[in-house]
């Protein structure tokens, strides 16, 4: 059972730093695409591009279904023993979920333009580009082939994914502040990066099945009776609380634009990026961390499961202690190399975001456990209270404290989240895996071994 959970770990450790090659990549590129864009635009303009472009991300992200999830959760198993009928019609009903939410989104985005645009904080001339730009939001989510490449342990791919489109959002962005290009460009070029990833994802999934075999790829097939029972709940509950994490992320981006403008939700949102993007590689363990929780649940191996998680927090607490010393030096010069203006108090901004994202640190095994084990309810209702709290929090401490209110509410929120979602981790281990793992039972040798018989 210790080798088993051994093994596991390298797993997660070996596939999450193929996600972090992927998105280190993207960090490092962040730092010029973002510096080269503003600018470019100039702080204003540059505003309105990342409240346009958040503003898409938040719809999308609060009508795509997280179709990865159930495809791993329902298609596991039939996957690893070879019934490829029945992954199949799983696989069909993931891949239309996303395009079908993927339609939805589109509408309510164009809809949501529409109507509440310009209280997002963007001028009322910029209508026209937002309601192209939210044509994007069809094609931003790819989550089955992101599912095929996590139960097929080819987490590399993932890499290939984000590295197409950072290289389109680079390039397209020095050449925009090559030829001093306007708005309307820079947004084009951040939904090419979403296509280009679409396309790339799409085609390396299909790519990934043949190599399989036995796969049929049939988005029409229906799913037959027992092949994936409470799947439309399981799917919903998941992505329910993938949608009020996404408030934190986007919504406060909103937000902010909407009480300060442009300029300071630019300001916000840049801190926020590094704030996130230095805690990022610890973040990146929760893709990795479900198939290896789902495999260590079929074989009952409660014991493994509670020998990884512990294994885990102790990684994240050592990792918090140098991510808050990298914060202390290099957040400040990073926020104002990125604007190309010095913030007043940035340091101590930075160092609230990088609070807020320590705490979400804390959630990384707790939140595919508590999926993994049947308790994803637990995870959204903890999800519910939070948002509830969050959003009155946030907006009266912005009026209060401007861009230091805003970033210490969601210190307060990350808090609650993780003392939520603890509680009853920690119960059903006292339940389910109490005190240290049982010694392995002792073998009796029956061949004139010490102990045994001779027949």
């Amino acid at each position: 059972m210790a080798t088993e959970s051994g093994n596991a770990l390298k797993r997660i450790f070996g596939n999450t730093g193929f996600l972090i090659a992927g998105r280190a990549t993207n960090a490092i590129c962040s730092f010029l695409y973002i510096a080269w864009a503003v600018r470019a635009l100039g702080l204003s303009r540059f505003g309105v591009l990342m409240l346009v472009t958040a503003f898409g991300v938040a719809i999308s992200t609060a009508t795509h279904l997280q179709s990865w999830q159930p495809l791993l959760h329902y298609g596991t198993e039939p996957f690893t023993n070879g019934r490829r009928a029945q992954f199949s019609r799983v696989l069909a009903f993931c891949v239309r979920a996303d395009y079908l939410s993927g339609g939805v989104g589109w509408l309510v985005g164009t809809l949501g333009v529409a109507l509440f645009g310009t209280a997002m904080g963007w001028p009322a001339a910029d209508q026209g580009a937002a309601m192209v730009y939210m044509t994007t939001i069809a094609f931003m989510n790819f989550s089955w082939s992101a599912g095929v490449f996590r139960l097929c342990n080819s987490f590399w791919l993932n890499m290939l994914v984000d590295l197409s489109g950072t290289m389109v959002r680079t390039v397209g962005s020095g050449l925009g502040f090559l030829y001093h290009m306007g708005l309307d460009y820079y947004l084009l070029v951040w939904s090419m990066t979403q296509l280009t990833m679409f396309l790339t994802s799409t085609a390396l999934g299909l790519l990934q099945l043949r190599r399989v075999g036995g796969i049929r790829f049939n988005p029409f097939a229906r799913l037959a009776e027992g092949d994936a029972p409470g799947i439309w709940r399981f799917t919903l509950s998941t992505s329910g609380n993938h949608v009020l994490s996404s408030v934190f992320n986007q919504f406060g981006t909103l937000l902010v634009g909407g009480l300060l403008g442009p300029a300071d939700a630019a300001v916000y949102r840049v801190s926020r990026q590094i704030g996130e993007g230095i805690a990022k590689p610890a973040q990146l363990m929760v893709p990795a961390l479900y198939p290896e929780f789902i495999r260590l649940r079929d074989k009952q191996d409660w014991y493994g499961i509670k020998r990884v998680t512990m294994q885990l927090f102790l990684t994240i607490g050592g990792f918090s202690i140098v991510l808050m010393g990298v914060a202390v030096l290099m957040g400040n010069i990073l926020l104002t190399w990125m604007l190309h203006v010095h913030w007043h108090g940035g340091r101590h901004l930075i160092m609230l975001m990088l609070g807020s994202a320590v705490l979400g640190l804390g959630i990384v095994p707790l939140e595919p456990l508590l999926t993994v084990i049947g308790q994803v309810s637990r995870v959204l209702r903890a999800r519910i209270i939070v948002t509830l709290t969050y959003l009155p929090l946030v907006y009266g401490m912005t009026r209060l404290w401007r861009l230091e209110g805003a970033a210490a509410a969601g210190v307060v929120a990350g808090g609650i989240m993780f003392a939520i979602c603890l509680r009853p981790v920690l119960a059903w281990f006292g339940q389910m895996a109490p005190g240290r793992a049982p010694p392995p039972p002792a073998t009796v040798e029956t061949q004139g071994g010490k102990g045994g018989t001779r027949g």
